[in-house]
């Protein structure tokens, strides 16, 4: 019989390989064993694993079934970076099922979490993928704005980070922005 443990490292080795049907199977098994355990955390860990898994197979319903049990279980744990994650999860799933303007609620909701726990590079990421979310809807002044919170947050800018940085505030001096 297979650990809690094995089974979730088995759900890895099938969502690394592409397998995501047999993700979500490895990480269903390793979610009630590591309940079993008494490991509420690596529970609601492999919750959210088996989410991430079904939205990149395209199983929408399972995934939003699987992150909110995943988010409930962490919100019992009081913990707020994972439920951060979760939130981004369920943003990134609205927008795959083209929920813009939820996907913008939710990256906003982790975003909030992200700046609470002072988890910066996570904050950035969602502004990021808010910003991607924008653009694609061709709300490009959002998609900014969006993009240059998210620079905001990073410590060290890369060099093209910087640049982008300053074209920002260009285009923003000549729209009147200051």
């Amino acid at each position: 019989m297979s650990t809690a443990a094995d089974l979730k490292k088995k759900g890895m080795e099938h969502y690394r390989a592409g397998r995501f049907e047999d993700a979500m199977a490895a990480f269903a098994h390793a979610h009630q064993a590591f309940l079993d355990e008494g490991n509420p955390q690596q529970a609601a860990e492999t919750a959210n694993d088996r989410g991430v898994a079904a939205r990149q197979a395209a199983r929408f319903d399972e995934a939003e079934a699987a992150f909110t049990k995943a988010r409930r279980l962490f919100d019992e744990l009081g913990d707020r970076l994972s439920q951060g994650q979760v939130i981004g999860n369920l943003g990134a799933l609205s927008e795959s099922r083209n929920q813009n303007e939820q996907a913008a609620a939710f990256y906003t909701q982790a975003i909030a979490l992200f700046d609470e726990v002072g988890a910066e590079d996570l904050s950035a990421e969602t502004w990021r993928a808010l910003s991607r979310l924008r653009m694609k809807q061709g709300k490009w002044f959002a998609a900014l704005g969006a993009y240059d919170a998210g620079l905001q947050d990073i410590k060290h800018l890369s060099p093209t980070q910087r640049l982008l940085r300053r074209l920002i505030k260009v285009s923003r001096r000549l729209m009147g922005g200051g």
